[in-house]
């Protein structure tokens, strides 16, 4: 039988953003909760960090949503009840510190990710070609999936084709995605020729394969921020599960996930 912790998860997973932080806030709850708001790419390792979490703190319940970190932080803003927030870029958190909507004091970088470009898994598609960044000009690529240039990963991605000289060319076959996820799941159900994702998503791939990697002089600086929300209705709960993120108990997960710590 699920705890109302795992109804809550469950039903969450999947759900839009503002959809689950109701669902989460529609559950009992009969302990100390805290809400983190997390960038989508977060997801596997976050829960089992949770999970750790609780394992050590019984009386604590910690409430997980997961979506596109710019909208994550418009609904901080709209006054969504998030206690902490982990975004996939740090001028999201730039703003909002700037706007006295998360604790300064309280951030710090939690992990790293990189690049990587995948095709479809098999078939005989001539996308499956792809072995270099020239290569996604050919006529073959009619749709490249990446998010929409407010996503963290839109903006990392186009950062990188602009890098290359190619984002004028590839403009007119973007297929922009609203998250992360989302633009692998485009390529694994054949929506894409290819697509440009984490390297973390890439290894969950189950209809999809990593074309190349991009080397590392070529990377943008993806660096995911963990902070604190001005005005938690659990501060001190906040605080300790930040703290808990940065021990070796807490970033293991995130390790085994391919992310780099800090």
């Amino acid at each position: 039988m699920q705890s109302h912790r795992d109804e809550g998860r469950a039903a969450t997973r999947g759900a839009p953003p503002l959809l689950a932080l109701l669902l989460l806030l529609a559950a009992p709850t009969s302990a100390a909760e805290l809400l983190v708001a997390a960038a989508v790419s977060l997801q596997a390792p976050l829960y089992e960090a949770a999970q750790r979490y609780e394992a050590l703190h019984p009386d604590a319940t910690v409430a997980l949503t997961f979506g596109a970190s710019n909208a994550l932080a418009a609904q901080l803003r709209a006054g969504a009840p998030i206690d902490v927030l982990a975004s996939a870029a740090e001028p999201i958190v730039d703003s909002l510190i700037e706007s006295g909507a998360v604790v300064a004091d309280s951030r710090f970088t939690l992990v790293r990710n990189r690049l990587v470009v995948v095709v479809p898994e098999g078939g005989d598609e001539p996308s499956t070609a792809i072995e270099r960044p020239q290569d996604l000009l050919a006529p073959s690529v009619v749709k490249l999936a990446i998010p929409i240039a407010a996503v963290p990963l839109g903006g990392y991605a186009r950062e990188w084709l602009q890098g290359r000289g190619l984002l004028d060319a590839l403009a007119a076959r973007i297929i922009p995605t609203p998250h992360a996820r989302a633009t692998l799941v485009a390529v694994e159900n054949h929506h894409a020729n290819a697509a440009i994702v984490y390297a973390t998503d890439a290894r969950l791939a189950r209809g999809a394969r990593i074309a190349f990697q991009i080397p590392d002089s070529e990377q943008p600086t993806i660096r995911y921020s963990a902070v604190a929300v001005t005005g938690s209705s659990e501060p001190a709960l906040a605080a300790d599960f930040l703290a808990f993120l940065r021990s070796e108990d807490g970033t293991a997960p995130f390790v085994t996930a391919g992310f780099a710590l800090p």
